[in-house]
């Protein structure tokens, strides 16, 4: 029988890649499979989320991710028009990436919550994406990265997993066993599918054709501040076409509204009219695909979890679906790494479920929400495109309604407001919950937030601080010795970092701060309580 893993990862897409790569920079070895030798070279998630690039500067794979999108000079606007190079209706307006870094404090008085994170919006395509996070996790030597394979069956003993391995090419059979098995395998989870587990919600919710596709001249009709994103309103063109690198290639998402017959049409035809200006086009490939709203009934069980596209699945709007399974994969690492390390509690895993499936919930439904809008915007063009009066008031009904869909490209609050409002590990303070904003977002320390970002130094944010084992951020409170004896008591990992800054005060509220190795915050107070280790065992699961 082979040695036994701590893990085994089934799915190697941008999911099962984060969880390899932040369990390697964790100490923890780790073996992926994946049956596609390849990355697929047709385009998915387009958006990264400012918590996921948050996870990435962690993982000093910050930059590499935004090299790996449109220029940092590109402008990441959002526009609403009757056809591409047709008649622009309303501009979102978000700056670059080197807009963003040339001027944050100015930008950030009309946006205040550019101020919340050192990233604002990022836009990389999924396979540039997935590229990257395979040369990172190839070059680690704690991960094994096996392409051709895929997860057969598993048998869950009370100890490990015992899983049966398929090369795909050869049909050649292997047994390994792991501690841990995590599905990150798709839609299609064969993970999920052997543990049984069903998914509930509003299901199929439409359906969509994406074309992948080449054209050199197109961005020479955009204007001189051509935007990433551009969706047409324009009859039998619902859909949205978004630039992958800022250069020739697009990919146009067809929307399709019932009783539109999908299969029908020429995707160079189709193409041609969303941008309504004779170019040549070049189709790369052609997906079809089903927007959804389902979430797992539940993650998991003692040794096997799921993750990403295995335990929710989302329509893209708002570019939900990849941040939320990476948000899943950093609640998960640092527990199983607690558990290999012998210092996780017996309750530390089962928090997993708690703490990921109302997010996956919520922002389903979020996704869901946006969609239906869109719908409905889609649906009511009226004379859109006409030259006349009829035109300029159809027009102008349609950018009446445009305003609250910033919460669809710019939805701040959703990628950083989540909250681990009844998680076990979490030690409330009695505050009440703020309200939930997709578009707006206040930093807090309240229990079960993420931890408040805050410049500390030249490109030194008190996140940098966060993420081996445990932080108490101490702004002066007394008893911090306290907490760090009752965590080397229960073999807990702590650093105990004295804070001297207003700001960072001042967003914390209290002067002492545990922060979890994820980010979030276990607890806050001005001193500990008097069962400190009562507290660390909280928040370790025990």
């Amino acid at each position: 029988m082979s040695r036994l893993l701590p893990v085994l990862v089934a799915g190697a897409g941008p999911v099962g890649l984060t969880l390899a790569a932040d369990l390697a920079w964790r100490g923890v070895e780790t073996l992926v499979v994946d049956p596609q030798i390849e990355v697929n070279p047709h385009p998915r998630a387009i958006s990264i989320g400012v918590r996921s690039m948050e996870h990435f500067r962690r993982l000093g794979l910050d930059q590499d991710v935004i090299d790996a999108g449109v220029p940092r000079g590109h402008a990441l606007d959002v526009v609403y028009t009757t056809r591409v190079a047709g008649r622009e209706i309303v501009r979102f307006p978000i700056p670059s990436i080197d807009d963003l870094a040339r001027r944050r404090e100015t930008l950030a008085l009309d946006i205040p919550e550019i101020g919340a994170s050192p990233y604002y919006k990022t836009w990389t395509a999924q396979t540039p994406l997935e590229k990257t996070l395979r040369r990172r996790v190839s070059a680690d030597p704690r991960t094994r990265l096996r392409l051709g394979w895929k997860l057969e069956s598993f048998v869950e003993r009370e100890d490990r997993v015992e899983v049966l391995l398929v090369e795909s090419g050869t049909g050649r059979t292997e047994t390994v066993e792991a501690r841990y098995l995590v599905g990150c395998d798709g839609a299609q989870s064969a993970v999920r599918a052997a543990l049984g587990i069903s998914l509930s919600g509003k299901g199929a919710l439409g359906e969509a054709r994406g074309l992948y596709f080449r054209a050199p001249a197109l961005r020479s009709r955009l204007g001189p501040r051509p935007g990433v994103m551009y969706w047409m309103l324009a009859p039998g063109c619902a859909g949205t076409i978004y630039t992958i690198d800022g250069g020739d290639e697009y990919v146009f998402n067809r929307y399709f509204a019932p009783g539109e017959i999908v299969g029908a049409g020429d995707p160079l035809e189709m193409i041609a009219a969303a941008i309504g200006a004779p170019m040549d086009i070049e189709l790369i490939s052609s997906l079809d695909w089903t927007p959804r709203q389902l979430v797992a009934d539940r993650f998991g069980s003692d040794r096997v979890f799921l993750a990403g596209d295995a335990c929710h699945l989302f329509v893209p709007t708002g570019g939900f679906g990849m941040n939320t399974g990476i948000g899943d994969v950093v609640d998960l690492s640092w527990k199983i790494e607690a558990m290999l390390a012998g210092w996780g509690g017996p309750g530390l895993l089962a928090s997993y479920d708690a703490e990921r499936r109302p997010v996956g919930l919520a922002n389903t439904l979020e996704a869901a929400d946006n969609y239906a809008r869109s719908g409905d915007i889609f649906a009511d063009v009226g004379p859109v495109e006409d030259n006349g009066p009829a035109g300029e008031a159809a027009r102008a009904a349609i950018a009446a309604k445009l305003p609250p869909k910033i919460k669809h490209f710019a939805p701040i609050g959703v990628h950083l407001g989540y909250v681990y409002e009844n998680s076990p590990l979490i030690a409330s303070d009695g505050t009440p919950a703020p309200p939930r904003e997709a578009a707006a977002y206040r930093p807090s320390a309240r229990p079960g937030h993420r931890a408040p970002h805050v410049w500390l130094g030249e490109n030194r944010s008190t996140l940098d601080l966060f993420g081996r084992g445990f932080t108490l951020l101490d702004f002066g409170g007394d008893g911090a010795d306290r907490l760090v004896e009752a965590a080397t008591a229960s073999g807990v990992p702590l650093r105990s970092i004295p804070i001297d800054c207003p700001k960072a005060r001042a967003l914390c509220e209290k002067a002492l701060v545990l922060v979890r190795p994820d980010g979030h915050v276990a607890w806050r107070g001005d001193s500990p309580p008097a069962d400190a280790r009562g507290l660390v065992n909280r928040a370790r699961g025990a």
